[in-house]
């Protein structure tokens, strides 16, 4: 009796264990085949992650601005969004006339003021061909204190030949452009140039015209689309003879003026960048 209760317990586990997979291949069926489910649906919350990180790339790649177009101008984000702020005054292709006031600062002998002007074209931002002059009125030249004493005492000093005008043509290069707070709540833009020229300057003595040679510095400030102050310092060589005695005259001019520019207005071209379909 005790062996075949045994027997028949053990049989009916057996049974148990076979017929649980069963049942859970039904039940896995059984959900298949109810109203609106399909195969795709357990596929459905991998699918909608896939989608999440393809925008996610693409929002990437658009951020990035290797593959962000402009719609229909194909422009890089680079080029639509300037991370340096533009000029606010542009010079090329532009006139520039300044009347200016002009004195030497070096000579311990001779004052000398003149009035003139100067003439320039911009070939671009940075150079500019330019023409300058001045004039020496009359009354305009004042003799030092020390050029008088060393007249009357040692009669050497060459202060009767008088600087009467000058006048040159060359270039100049503007490598610096900036701008500055005035007041705490005033912006000033402003540029900054080296100038080489060669020409000319005339006296009241025998040789009249002597050739001369020009460099100097100087800076603009912009007031307006057409209007600037203009501020030079510009030393010239000439030699000058009397009595066959020659020497080298070395003058430093401090100038100041306002310029005007023709055409008195300018627009901004822009060169944008195309985005390369292929890479």
């Amino acid at each position: 009796m005790a062996p075949t209760l045994r027997t028949t317990m053990a049989a009916f586990a057996v049974g148990l264990a076979l017929a649980g997979p069963t049942r859970a291949e039904e039940t896995t069926e059984l959900a298949l085949e109810e109203p609106g489910a399909t195969p795709d649906a357990a596929a459905a919350p991998a699918d909608g992650a896939d989608a999440k990180l393809g925008a996610t790339e693409s929002t990437e790649a658009t951020e990035s601005g290797k593959t962000a177009t402009d719609e229909g101008i194909d422009l890089t984000l680079q080029d639509r969004i300037k991370a340096v702020a533009r000029k606010t005054f542009l010079k090329a292709g532009r006139f520039e006339l300044d009347p200016m006031v002009q004195v030497t600062v070096n000579d311990a002998f001779i004052r000398t003021w003149s009035v003139g002007g100067r003439a320039a074209w911009h070939i671009n931002d940075a150079f500019a061909l330019e023409l300058g002059g001045g004039w020496v009125p009359p009354g305009f030249t004042q003799r030092l204190e020390p050029a008088e004493l060393l007249k009357e005492k040692l009669a050497l000093i060459n202060i009767d030949n008088q600087l009467v005008g000058m006048a040159d043509i060359g270039l100049t290069f503007s490598p610096l452009y900036g701008k500055g707070a005035v007041f705490g709540d005033g912006i000033v833009n402003f540029d900054g140039f080296l100038s080489a020229a060669v020409g000319a300057t005339f006296d009241n003595g025998q040789d009249v015209v002597h050739p001369a040679m020009t460099v100097g510095i100087g800076t603009r400030v912009f007031l307006t689309r057409w209007l600037v102050l203009r501020g030079d310092v510009r030393n010239t060589l000439y030699p000058q003879e009397k009595s066959l005695i020659s020497t080298l005259q070395n003058l430093l001019f401090v100038g100041v003026g306002v310029g005007f520019y023709l055409p008195p207005d300018f627009a901004y071209q822009y060169e944008a960048a195309r985005v390369n379909p292929n890479g």
